[in-house]
């Protein structure tokens, strides 16, 4: 839950000054080291000065802006509102924005444009806690002790109690995510945090379910988060199973409990983001009612280490997106662009999800009255930003395309754009987008009381196709679609640069 510690509505543009002390003061009372509280004010002076420059006429002596400071589970969030003009982010914002979050002055930025109410920036920033990372005794003890051999029952499986994770069990999953992968889940390092961990289990944005060997120790873990408070899908993973249970299929069984929980909960449904170095939690999602509704191409930071299995340690690694329901899904209409109608319909069919999906190019409905709106996701720790289209203006293309080449130049290695199937103007303006470099990468069902489609850019990363394993006949279909159509979108991208720059010598010569 979120903790209101202050809010300052500043209504002049003398008074902006007083911003910044109160986000350091505010960043040194919740415990942050003098480094982290310098960064992140510098990063609220960035977002400050643009939202003044460009939300407010020039000149302009009376603003309208409140910041809120929030202490959250395991972290702080800046949330500035303004009640200026829509703003662009990838044209009103100085490129140093997002750059600054990329080099860590903060965890993570999201940027939407509310069109007529303002825009909203909100910049959440990890607080300090203690690590097991440089604990030399927890290593030694971890290392010095490993997993006994599973015992097996009389029914043939191994020996567990499979229970809802509680805030006691932080070491024991920290110990257990050692065993596995070292100190490499890098995109998620509050499992390496037993306070900052036990903080998000108690408030229950961590739903976990773990498995419990006879001896006490924690052998077996499962998550799901929430992209939002009060959504009815959520996103399952940091599953693990301790290497000396591995083979004996307790994740498929670990996965039965912890979805009957989440039914309990009232979820319909989930995702699973299944790794590719391996097809074991692949199986696990296909054995668990889930089905592949598209592929992330090197989603996942080459800092994960998978000990036990062949994988390039350079290169990020992909993965497969799974989605279940858990009960009656709802019959819903979905546009598609064209280029992508056949493999959607084929993604419901394997999902057996009812959808009636139109895929004309002509458009539907008129685009949404002045600019287009986005909503930007930045994140430090995965080097990805995310792109959501919130409503469709005549801009579109140019719009999508500025905040694309934004992003590149501040080398977010993965960039990844959602768009609103529900709207019928996804199919017109969906179609051609390959041409500024975005492939397809898939659909997530329910995502928000709808489903969207994800389309894909990489940033100068290389894709392994052939360590790219698959689970079914299906995954390997859409593995060569996904890598196929990333291809084709990569090959527009460099020819348009091609075109660029033989521009650019024309240009010159004729200077």
């Amino acid at each position: 839950m979120s903790e209101p510690l202050c809010r300052l509505q500043i209504q002049s543009r003398q008074a902006v000054s007083l911003a910044s002390g109160l986000v350091e003061d505010s960043a040194d009372m919740l415990g942050l080291p003098p480094s982290d509280r310098v960064r992140l004010r510098a990063l609220a002076v960035e977002v400050l000065e643009a939202v003044l420059d460009n939300a407010f006429e020039p000149g302009q002596e009376d603003v309208d802006l409140t910041l809120e400071i929030n202490r959250e589970p395991g972290a702080m969030k800046l949330v500035l509102k303004d009640r200026g003009a829509p703003l662009d982010f990838g044209s009103d914002y100085p490129p140093r924005v997002a750059d600054l979050v990329r080099l860590g002055f903060a965890d993570g930025l999201v940027f939407t444009n509310e069109g007529r109410a303002g825009n909203c920036t909100e910049i959440t920033k990890g607080l300090q806690y203690d690590t097991i990372n440089d604990d030399a005794q927890f290593i030694a003890e971890t290392e010095a002790h490993p997993t006994a051999a599973p015992t097996i029952g009389d029914d043939g499986q191994v020996v567990v109690d499979i229970r809802a994770m509680t805030p006691e069990d932080v070491v024991g999953v920290a110990r257990l995510f050692y065993r596995c992968y070292g100190y490499t889940v890098n995109y998620e390092p509050v499992v390496y945090e037993p306070q900052r961990l036990a903080e998000r289990v108690q408030s229950g944005q961590h739903i976990a379910t773990v498995a419990v060997s006879p001896q006490g120790r924690i052998v077996g873990h499962l998550a799901s988060e929430m992209h939002r408070p009060g959504a009815h899908t959520s996103k399952i993973g940091l599953l693990a199973v301790d290497p000396a249970y591995r083979k004996h299929q307790l994740s498929l069984r670990i996965g039965f409990a912890h979805i009957a929980r989440l039914v309990e909960l009232g979820f319909v449904g989930q995702y699973t983001e299944a790794v590719t170095v391996h097809v074991g939690s692949q199986k696990g999602a296909l054995r668990g009612g889930g089905h592949e509704s598209g592929m992330l191409l090197a989603a996942q930071s080459n800092e994960l280490d998978f000990h036990g299995f062949d994988a390039d340690e350079k290169a990020r690694k992909s993965l497969m997106l799974f989605y279940g329901s858990f009960g009656t899904t709802p019959s819903r209409e979905v546009h598609v662009p064209p280029t992508y109608g056949e493999v959607v319909e084929r993604i419901y069919r394997e999902g057996n999800l009812p959808r009636t999906v139109h895929s004309e190019f002509a458009r539907r409905t008129e685009p949404s009255p002045g600019p287009s709106r986005f909503r930007l996701d930045l994140r430090h720790e995965t080097g990805a930003a995310l792109i959501f289209a919130e409503s469709y203006g005549d801009d579109f293309l140019a719009s999508l395309d500025r905040h694309l080449r934004q992003l590149r130049l501040n080398r977010f290695e993965v960039i990844v754009t959602v768009l609103p199937m529900s709207d019928p103007a996804t199919s017109y303006y969906g179609a051609g987008l390959r041409e500024i470099g975005l492939s397809f990468a898939g659909i997530y069902p329910e995502y928000d009381d709808g489903d969207v489609l994800l389309l894909q850019n990489l940033n100068n990363v290389e894709v392994h196709a052939e360590e790219i394993q698959v689970a079914s006949e299906f995954g390997a279909f859409l593995r060569d679609f996904v890598v196929e159509d990333a291809r084709r979108a990569g090959e527009h991208t460099a020819q348009r640069q091609r075109s660029q720059a033989d521009m650019a010598r024309i240009y010159e010569a004729l200077d």
